[in-house]
């Protein structure tokens, strides 16, 4: 089988000046001054976010100098910062504000809400907001969904040759260039996550969430399935959790069904005073009397951790998605191809997949060399 996992690369490439990490982050800032801005979805007042990135920035370039490294609280924030020094240290007496990759604003956030005692639920919201200004920018007016028609045919003959096409972009012009079903690893915009879909599982509860809560089409993207966070741990817990909890409710259902114990149990849940437990006693009897009903399952890794034959990888930064890298290195190939852009990129590379570079299977291609053939 030929695979190939495409990151932002291409994107990039038809267009550079829009999409590249540096001026998602300005563009974000700048849009925050738009009289159109959606409010009702992101924040209420723009500039308090504006100035909430201007404290980041200024916590980032504290985090370089350790003034943060006793507000770690686990080890993926302690490895996330790590990872953070090693990237920008070299880069402290010059870094602006742009320059930093925004999911590491993420980080920042977490840290700078331990240092000032900031929790739950104002930390998760802050952060929400932050991560729904930074799809608002990627989307870029619906402009992204559109640079498809910058690809170059060879690009599109290329791309059509694959049996299986996975992504970490969030974008369908994969799906425009190819006509072909598209795997999206880390979500997509054109697909609402369990809580927005008004048809969702978890939208069948009493309690639905959605409730005074705007949810119109044209900001679905806003709403999406869109992963985006700081740690690649974080991103599996999230890919794999709806996988992990329609395993426990078809288990609980058929203990609903065949254990009176069981039973009596869920019934007296319904009168606790904990929602938690009273919205999981009413999924438990929803999939009882409706077996279809399941959480959604938006992340195509299931079908990633199953490739075999030949792995292309094309445009996907050698400096995220350590979770992916993993992945690839356990997976059974025969060939993995790396398209680098630098030459720097080849020993990071030999690094994050040591087994296929040990046994040979791990093979690199200049990417500038590519562009230029096409």
């Amino acid at each position: 089988m030929k695979n190939i996992l495409v990151g932002n690369g291409i994107n990039i490439q038809y267009d550079n000046t829009n999409y590249t990490a540096k001026n998602i982050v300005l563009r974000m800032l700048t849009d925050l001054d738009s009289e159109d801005y959606p409010c009702d979805y992101i924040v209420d007042d723009p500039m308090l976010l504006k100035n909430y990135m201007g404290k980041l920035f200024l916590a980032a370039r504290e985090a370089l100098d350790g003034e943060f490294d006793k507000y770690t609280t686990c080890t993926a924030e302690r490895v996330g910062l790590n990872d953070f020094k090693e990237r920008y240290n070299d880069k402290k007496k010059s870094l602006r504000i742009a320059d930093i990759g925004f999911e590491d604003y993420y980080l920042i956030h977490d840290l700078l809400c331990h240092k000032t005692r900031t929790h739950n639920p104002e930390q998760f919201t802050i952060r929400e907001s932050l991560k729904m200004a930074y799809f608002h920018s990627i989307y870029n007016h619906g402009n992204l969904n559109l640079l498809y028609q910058k690809y170059d045919n060879g690009l599109a003959v290329f791309l059509k040759s694959f049996d299986n096409i996975f992504t970490t972009n969030y974008d369908s012009n994969l799906e425009s260039v190819t006509g072909k079903k598209i795997y999206h690893i880390h979500g997509q915009f054109d697909r609402l996550s369990e809580i927005y879909n008004p048809d969702s599982f978890r939208n069948h509860l009493n309690d639905n969430p959605l409730d005074g809560i705007p949810n119109e089409p044209a900001y679905q993207y806003l709403h999406s399935t869109a992963l985006s966070t700081y740690c690649g741990d974080y991103k599996k817990y999230q890919i794999n959790q709806n996988t992990m909890a329609n395993e426990a409710i078809e288990k609980m259902a058929n203990g609903y069904q065949t254990i009176e114990s069981v039973k009596k149990d869920v019934d007296s849940w319904e009168y606790l005073n904990n929602q938690l437990t009273v919205n999981l006693g009413q999924a438990i009897k929803l999939k009882v009397a409706n077996p279809n009903l399941h959480f959604q399952e938006d992340y195509s890794i299931k079908e990633f951790q199953e490739i075999t034959g030949e792995l292309i990888i094309f445009g996907l930064s050698p400096y995220n998605d350590y979770h992916l890298f993993e992945i690839i290195n356990n997976a059974a190939l025969e060939k993995c191809i790396f398209f680098y852009y630098n030459d720097s990129e080849c020993e990071r590379i030999k690094l994050l997949l040591p087994q296929l570079n040990a046994e040979k299977r791990l093979v690199f291609q200049s990417a500038k060399k590519f562009w230029e053939g096409l």
